[in-house]
């Protein structure tokens, strides 16, 4: 210490002495300051007892090890401070002895170092504390825009983010754009300098997006932020608006806009394919304006060229022209609709009225079917009860007719036998038996059984022929059964109307009977020049 320039000093070597009672002195082991705010340098001493602090001392380490003096209070001469801190040091309580803390105002690098704080107090003597000063550098970061960006273009750099200070400055990046960082650092003397590069592959989502640089120090109270709008060089695919609309004869106020997107804006080029474009039509830009009412003529294909010195678009669009407008179209088409719709009402009307009519008449049909069915059936059993009847009624009088014809039969034959054969009558027997075939005809309808019967009475006279008696008894037998004949042939006129065609062909049984003669038990056919018999019903025996 050159003690020269500190008086002091002297001063206080010759007071400070150790006593058996002494304070404490109170301080930081090391403070922060930012370059270029005030920083305090905290030291108290607490007295005991009778203790008094008549100076405080403060010095900072050299590099080579040694202190040299910055500043002196006294409690009675006041403060007094060494050039180098001329105006830069003060006093934190001047009227406070025991609060020895001072203010170092603008903080540099170069105060960084250890400081020593020195009570000199009476009786107890002389005591001292240490702290460490530590001066922050925050960064002062910078943002650089990288290349141009252009679409289609490979990876490239973005922008890079680069920030000095001490200790070392810590870098990020927050961005919606997919892209990847590389960081590079440089140490300096005092400070290190930190350098991030933010790299993507440009597309024309990027245009216009956001990227930040985000730097994190000690020395500042919150982070920093950058931000660099990404300007990415393109032009999109162009359409036409506007040809999907109504273009008809007389309409106002119709235009073409070319729709395409790009970074720098695109200029704008209108042409009609086989013609230059008509009369009253004016190309704003990206729109073309039909400024007169259009007409025919205004048909064609029109083409937009866009160009923005990164690339350019082309497309087109074919213009018809209607001679009806939709206002029209649709007052015909509800004409056109309001026709269906009543020749659509009249035939509902009138398949309603065929359904209905068709629906009367089908139950009229179903109940005549029911009732024809009914008339059927019940017409059906009368009749069944009816045949029943008649049928009972046949089998009654066949068994008496049979039981009548045979014992008539049997006595006719005994006569026959007797009498003599006539056999120059047979033509006229021939007649007489076709008219009785013929009326037995007209009867056949009620009974069938005609020539059953004739069949049953040959078998019953084969049997009486093999028994036969004399010719006595058989007259006297034949005169008494045509008697009985007679009685039941009346009789069964009486009772029996619905059977006279049977008895008919009991006649014509009669008459047929001539031409046969017992033989042997055997009826034989008479000789005849014809040699045939027709019966009733025409068959030929």
């Amino acid at each position: 210490m050159d003690f020269s320039r500190t008086p002091w000093t002297i001063l206080l070597l010759l007071l400070g002495f150790e006593g058996c009672l002494s304070g404490v002195v109170e301080t930081e082991d090391s403070i922060t300051a930012v370059l270029g705010l005030d920083v305090e340098l905290p030291c108290y001493y607490r007295a005991k007892g009778a203790e008094k602090v008549s100076q405080v001392a403060w010095s900072k380490k050299t590099s080579s090890g040694q202190y040299e003096a910055v500043v002196v209070l006294n409690t009675e001469y006041g403060a007094y401070v060494e050039s180098p801190y001329k105006d830069r040091v003060k006093e934190q309580s001047p009227m406070v002895p025991e609060d020895g803390s001072i203010i170092l105002k603008n903080a540099v690098q170069a105060d960084e170092g250890t400081y020593q704080c020195r009570f000199n107090t009476f009786p107890a003597g002389n005591f001292e504390a240490s702290l460490k000063l530590t001066v922050l550098v925050p960064p002062l970061p910078s943002l650089n825009p990288g290349l141009q960006l252009t679409e289609g273009q490979g990876k490239t750099l973005a922008a890079s983010c680069t920030a000095e200070g001490n200790p070392v400055p810590h870098l990020s990046w927050e961005t919606e754009v997919k892209g990847e960082a590389a960081t590079r650092t440089a140490v300096h003397p005092r400070s290190v300098s930190v350098t991030s590069e933010y790299y993507l592959v440009p597309h024309q989502g990027m245009n216009g997006k956001t990227l930040t640089c985000v730097i994190s120090h000690p020395g500042l109270q919150e982070e920093k932020k950058i931000t660099h709008v990404l300007r990415v060089g393109y032009l999109s695919d162009a359409s036409l608006l506007g040809q999907e609309e109504d273009w008809f004869v007389g309409r106002v106020g119709a235009s073409l806009k070319c729709a395409v997107e790009g970074h720098p804006k695109p200029v704008y080029n209108w042409t009609r394919v086989n013609g230059t474009l008509p009369q009253g039509v004016k190309a704003e830009g990206d729109t073309l304006i039909f400024q007169s009412p259009i007409n025919f003529e205004d048909g064609g294909v029109y083409i937009c060229q866009a160009s923005n010195g990164i690339a350019t678009r082309q497309t087109r669009a074919s213009i018809s022209i209607a001679e009806l407008g939709p206002a029209q179209r649709n007052s015909q088409k509800q004409e056109k609709e309001g026709s269906e719709t009543q020749k659509f009402s009249l035939i509902s009307v009138s398949v309603i009225s065929v359904a209905v009519i068709a629906g009367v008449l089908l139950a009229i049909l179903l109940l005549a079917m029911v009732l024809v069915s009914r008339y059927h059936k019940r017409k059906t059993k009368q009749l069944s009860e009816k045949i029943e009847e008649l049928s009972v009624l046949s089998r009654e009088n066949s068994r008496r007719r049979l039981n009548s014809n045979s014992a008539s039969v049997d006595r006719r034959s005994q006569t026959e036998e007797t009498l003599p054969m006539r056999t120059g009558n047979h033509p006229d027997s021939l007649r007489d038996m076709s008219t009785s075939s013929m009326m037995g005809e007209e009867a056949d309808h009620r009974s069938y059984s005609t020539l059953t019967t004739v069949r049953e009475i040959e078998t019953q006279t084969e049997l009486l022929a093999s028994a036969a008696p004399s010719e006595e008894v058989q007259e006297e037998e034949l005169e008494q059964g045509q008697d009985e004949e007679q009685k039941e042939d009346s009789q069964e006129e009486k009772g029996e109307k619905d059977f006279h065609g049977s008895m008919e062909n009991h006649s014509s049984i009669k008459q047929a009977m001539d031409h046969f003669y017992p033989e042997n038990g055997t009826l034989r056919i008479k000789p005849n020049a014809n040699g045939m018999y027709i019966n009733g019903r025409g068959h030929l025996v």
